[in-house]
């Protein structure tokens, strides 16, 4: 494990800098260079510009430039939001957060709710609920995220008014637990379609095959319940390929949450993003985009050790 682990980490280095790469040249692709993004109007001021210009280095050539950069946002320096005038890293910081709850409870809807679909439609193979699960989840794997955060915010919020439709607070009620667990509800669903379908039709598929095997047809001519065949003995040996899959899907409901925050107005970093490229605020652009990847592929990791700690046949290769 130690060894995949080293493998894992020595591939995201070249990853993160392809990404820093990237990153990096936004500002000096836009329009009038990373001066001009960086003060806005006040880049009309030739004392500010030759400011900004000597302090970060922009006079130097490229390559200094980057190595300049890269050293300060290793160090946390991110620079200051030309729309908001704090530095980027205390934006950036609590919308992560709110990035992350949104990615958990969107996790936590993938699994439970995928897992129970899965082993009820194994379990009643072939009947009405086993096809209609099935092309539900094929529908629900095939929908873009954004169709389907836009069609439960028009049922539930617009249409029936059962939930918030968008931001994490009430302006009324304040910002309780119970608040943001109501404001979650319908983000987190969102998100969590397309996972949950993928989730629901492995675990059947597994499911089907376990009910056939020669433990389970011994549990049952032993007399043993249904629900003691299917959950204790056939969902043991599923539970391998459920793991699996969900450490694959981490990644992508992180990847998810950044577009359904832009639907339901979550303030998490995709809205900070969205938020950026409409106020033309280029560094604090720059630094989400490098923050993002970087937890996208810590979250992989971080998944995939997970898959493989709890998965005895994945430590055995």
């Amino acid at each position: 494990m130690l060894t995949y682990l080293a493998q894992r980490v020595a591939a995201a280095v070249p990853t993160m800098f392809g990404v820093s790469v990237v990153t990096f040249a936004l500002l000096h692709i836009v329009p009038g260079g990373p001066v001009v993004a960086m003060l806005g109007l006040a880049a009309s001021n030739p004392a500010a510009v030759a400011a900004i210009t000597r302090d970060l280095g922009l006079d130097k050539p490229i390559w200094e430039q980057y190595l300049i950069w890269l050293k300060r946002a290793l160090s946390g320096d991110f620079g200051m939001s030309t729309e908001f005038h704090v530095p980027v890293l205390s934006l950036v910081g609590p919308k992560l957060a709110h990035t992350l709850l949104l990615t958990a409870g969107s996790l936590v809807y993938a699994v439970v709710l995928g897992t129970i679909i899965g082993i009820v439609a194994a379990v009643h193979y072939r009947s009405v609920f086993d096809r209609a699960a099935m092309f539900v989840t094929l529908v629900g794997a095939s929908a873009p995220v954004f169709w389907i955060g836009l069609l439960l915010s028009y049922l539930f919020a617009i249409r029936l008014g059962w939930l918030p439709a968008m931001g994490m607070t009430s302006i009324i009620g304040g910002s309780s637990p119970l608040i943001v667990l109501e404001h979650l509800i319908l983000p987190a669903f969102a998100n969590s379609i397309i996972s949950m379908a993928v989730i629901a039709r492995i675990v059947r598929s597994s499911m089907l095959e376990a009910l056939v095997q020669p433990y389970v047809l011994a549990a049952r001519a032993r007399g043993l319940s249904r629900t003691r065949q299917v959950l204790v003995h056939a969902f043991r040996n599923v539970l391998p390929d459920a793991i699996n899959i969900t450490g694959l899907q981490v990644g992508f409901l992180f990847g998810g949450a950044l577009i359904v925050e832009v639907v339901f107005a979550w303030p998490g970093v995709g809205y900070l993003i969205y938020s950026s490229i409409q106020a033309r605020d280029y560094v604090t652009l720059q630094a989400s985009v490098l923050i993002v990847s970087a937890v996208f592929v810590i979250v992989n990791l971080l998944a995939d050790m997970a898959r493989i700690a709890l998965d005895p046949r994945e430590q055995a290769a």
